[in-house]
């Protein structure tokens, strides 16, 4: 079993760690960040360590590694640190969830998030340094590097360029590519390419005027 330090303090690398325990897919033994977000000195019973020095206290050479970061700068911040821990030497690991739907015609890169809740039809392709979380992919999806993907549903035959985010209840039909950096945000319907860094965002629903105690029907 492979022995991992995890980059990140937060929820999601919070996340990451407990379920590769959980699910015995890798020993992780730390967790690290850059000095100037170091707040505290444990997580999930275990050190929290310096991003700088890491390599003297966890050498690539024994050690893999997992970057846990979310989708900020339009996931240019998990790309540089991916980036950058893959300069120092690290090779990295996977945290997919055992999920019944994930099969041998799936082809997956490195450093990949995937949890027990997402759903995968055949002949998808997912690159590297890639976040999918309570999502459901159609078949013959490529999904690029880089990418984050969090409850959508992605019809079949996508083509997802390196850096896309998907935000929650999105839905993306069939035979469409989006382009690179294009961010879709929470609730929308995509039907046609998208441009590159381009971004969708639906309204938000409207608070009422008049308040819950003159609702007759709950």
């Amino acid at each position: 079993m492979d022995k991992v330090v995890i980059y990140g303090a937060g929820l999601h690398a919070e996340l990451v760690g407990y379920e590769m325990d959980f699910y015995n897919l890798h020993e992780v033994v730390a967790y690290t960040v850059q000095s100037e977000f170091l707040d505290k000195e444990k997580l999930n019973g275990l050190p929290v360590v310096p991003y700088e020095t890491l390599t003297e206290t966890y050498p690539p050479e024994t050690y893999k590694m997992f970057v846990a970061v979310g989708p900020q700068a339009v996931n240019g911040v998990r790309e540089n640190l991916y980036k950058d821990s893959k300069e120092k030497g690290y090779s990295f690991v996977n945290c997919i969830c055992p999920s019944p739907t994930i099969s041998e015609n799936i082809k997956i890169g490195e450093n990949v998030y995937i949890d027990v809740v997402s759903m995968f039809s055949r002949f998808v392709e997912i690159g590297n340094n890639v976040v999918v979380i309570s999502s459901q992919v159609g078949h013959h999806c490529k999904i690029g590097d880089n990418c984050f993907i969090s409850g959508s549903i992605l019809a079949g035959n996508i083509t997802i360029e390196n850096n896309v985010f998907i935000g929650l209840g999105s839905a993306v039909g069939p035979n469409i590519t989006l382009g690179e950096k294009t961010v879709v945000g929470m609730g929308c319907s995509i039907s046609k390419n998208t441009d590159p860094a381009s971004v969708y965002i639906n309204q938000s629903t409207q608070k009422q005027k008049f308040d819950s105690s003159k609702l007759k029907l709950l």
